[in-house]
């Protein structure tokens, strides 16, 4: 038989159950807008009954039940959906990181402007062109001496700005790695805490709730995966290699590598093993850096120095107004002080072991002129060194039937770190572009060999031919294989060439020094060795042409195209990335309005249940009322 004061345990069970469905409910209204809070569901139960079948329970109909009881909080999430906003996150934290990189560079940029790099060129080409047509006018040199002046600085000016964007991305790389390690020690204390409170049997929902916001930041930055099979501990990954497992954590951090720039590359701080980073904020930094801007920098960098060597190559070889010649335009800053060209390449500076590593030629002319479009009657191999990581070794075939111009194709559709063109003098001239595996090795020559006479005795360029007679940058002092005198071979300018771009101090100090006539065989020996007069005007006028030829060998195009394809480029991915980053923001804000119908706080909601379980509350209230009277009665009974 059931007690007489059972009524009043179930009251006190009914008003402990609404009283707590009535704290989870004002739990629920004061998270409303916590968008990392998910909501949380009372689950109420009958509590077990007094009798189970036996064969000595009461003898009375039915079991006897004993009121109702919380069994469990639940949070109320789905899984699927968060998993998508894992995924997704990433993918949106990659092109943000790039988008917004990608917005500045088109503002350094500054196109369309008057105050750009186009406009400065084409305002230069115009004052060469102006004196062309009065070179015996000191106003119009210093035009074109301000004009010089006015293009180096706008190119000091982007190259300074992508170079700093390019030191900001590998900073905000450094930021990301410490925002890494910091979420997941932060994972790392809550699975302690997590697993601690579970095994009391307790369920941390606002826990797991911060537990999962910090995994979805994580997303946003870096490749994460995260796995769940271990209901007692929850794993995360980057590219599969474990970052935290339980109440272990694996941090990362940055090493600076003395092959890129000595930027920073992400690794595992304990093995400083490299981490495969393919997605999120980080990913994009990483490409940013290495390949959007490092592209963009070396481009203002192969414009600088190709506009300060095709000009200075055409000015040589005029006179001023005083008959002064081989008169540089542009400055021609060395890479090394060595007039040799030799070079400490790996900078270790030891003199006994020989301080020079590296020979650094950038361009070579030959002593013979040619006509390029004649059959050179000669077979032979030429070989080159490719302008990567592996020093490949490329071989260009000649025969007896093709002609300079046809050699020429082939080398520059080679693409191998090495361009040909036929100068203005009727000469070969053979320069190095930007290198595919160190910038350090920009416009560098890395290997010249012929076996037969192309580049010996038909261009005049190497001395002889074979293996003995080849021109390699590995070795020092290798210029000696070169015929031509030291006046038509370039050495490798100073890094970053772009950053030192300037009109040459003889230049700036007198104007009447630039060459604006050309000279003339006043001898009869071939050489061009004295001016053709003040008035004389025609090598200004090749100087200003310079601006319609393919003078981008390398991309056959002319600086004008060259620049314009590289706004184009910027413009092109600057479209992509506001285009990816718009669709994917949608996508996100999708799914977080699913999310949100799952486990977002619907105050209309939460009022109505905070009725429905007052009105419970009562009711329990109610029945210890009427119980109270009714033993009370039972009381009066045995006065």
């Amino acid at each position: 038989m059931n007690s007489t004061f059972m009524g009043l345990e179930i009251g006190k069970r009914g008003l402990q159950s609404h009283q707590q469905a009535l704290h989870v409910t004002g739990h629920n209204i004061s998270n409303a807008e916590n968008k990392e809070y998910s909501r949380q569901k009372v689950v109420i139960t009958s509590a077990d009954p007094i009798y189970v079948p036996a064969f000595n329970r009461g003898d009375m109909p039915g079991q006897i039940g004993q009121g109702s009881t919380v069994s469990s909080v639940e949070r109320i999430r789905d899984s699927f959906i968060d998993d998508r906003i894992v995924v997704e996150k990433n993918v949106m934290g990659f092109w943000k990181s790039k988008n917004d990189f990608i917005y500045q560079i088109e503002t350094i940029y500054n196109e369309p402007s008057d105050q750009s790099i186009r406009s400065r060129m084409d305002a230069m080409w115009q004052a060469w062109q102006e004196l062309s047509k009065y070179p015996e006018e000191r106003a119009a040199r210093e035009v074109v001496k301000e004009k010089g002046i006015h293009l180096a600085h706008e190119i000091n000016i982007v190259f300074k700005q992508l170079f700093e964007l390019r030191n900001e991305a590998n900073m905000q790389i450094e930021q990301r790695v410490n925002q890494i390690n910091m979420y997941a020690a932060d994972i790392r204390d809550l699975n302690e805490r997590i697993q601690k409170s579970e095994a009391l049997g307790d369920n941390p929902n606002d826990l797991k709730d911060r537990r999962d916001a910090l995994i979805e930041k994580l997303s946003n930055i870096v490749n994460v995966s995260v796995g769940k099979s271990d209901k007692d501990e929850v794993m995360v990954y980057i590219s599969g290699e474990t970052l935290v497992q339980g109440s272990i954590f694996r941090p990362l951090k940055v090493l600076r590598n003395p092959d890129n720039n000595g930027f920073f590359d992400v690794v595992w701080k304990v093995t400083e093993t490299p981490v495969s980073v393919k997605g999120g904020e980080l990913s994009g930094l990483l490409e940013v850096r290495d390949v959007i801007l490092r592209q963009n920098i070396n481009d203002i960098n192969a414009l600088a120095i190709n506009i300060t060597d095709l000009t200075n190559e055409v000015h040589r070889d005029g006179f001023g107004r005083r008959g002064e010649t081989n008169v540089a335009f542009f400055k021609h800053i060395n890479i090394s002080d060595n007039d040799e060209g030799n070079f400490d390449f790996n900078n270790d500076g030891i003199i006994e072991t020989g301080l020079y590593d590296k020979t650094a030629i950038f361009k070579v002319a030959g002593n013979n002129k040619v006509d390029a479009s004649a059959a050179i009657g000669i077979n032979g191999v030429l070989t080159f060194v490719g302008n990567d990581a592996l020093d490949s070794e490329h071989e260009i075939p000649y025969n007896a039937y093709d002609t300079v111009n046809s050699v020429i194709k082939k080398i520059n559709d080679a693409k191998m770190g090495v361009v040909a063109y036929i100068d203005h003098n009727s000469q070969l001239a053979i320069k190095a572009t930007v290198a595919k595996d160190d910038d350090k090795k920009n416009f560098m020559i890395r290997h010249l060999e012929d076996n037969g006479q192309f580049l010996v005795g038909l261009t005049g360029i190497l001395k002889q031919s074979g293996k003995q007679g080849s021109f390699d940058y590995r070795r020092v002092d290798d210029i000696i294989k070169f015929l031509p005198q030291r006046e038509h071979i370039t050495i490798t300018p100073k890094f970053n060439p772009a950053g030192s771009m300037a009109v040459s101090d003889a230049i700036i100090k007198d104007v009447d020094k630039i060459a604006a006539a050309k000279g003339i065989d006043a001898g009869g020996t071939g050489d061009y060795n004295t001016s053709n007069g003040v008035g004389d005007g025609t090598n200004a006028l090749s100087i200003a042409s310079l601006r319609h030829k393919a003078a981008m060998v390398d991309s056959k195009t002319t600086f004008n195209e060259f620049y314009t394809s590289i706004i184009a480029r910027i413009g092109t991915q600057g479209e992509e990335t506001k285009d990816r980053l718009t669709n994917q923001g949608t996508l996100l804000k999708n799914l977080e309005n699913m999310r949100q119908s799952v486990s977002g706080i619907n105050l209309d909601e939460e009022m109505a249940n905070m009725v429905a379980f007052q009105h419970g509350y009562n009711a329990a209230a109610r029945v210890i009322s009427t119980i109270d009277k009714m033993l009370e009665t039972v009381i009066r009974l045995g006065a």
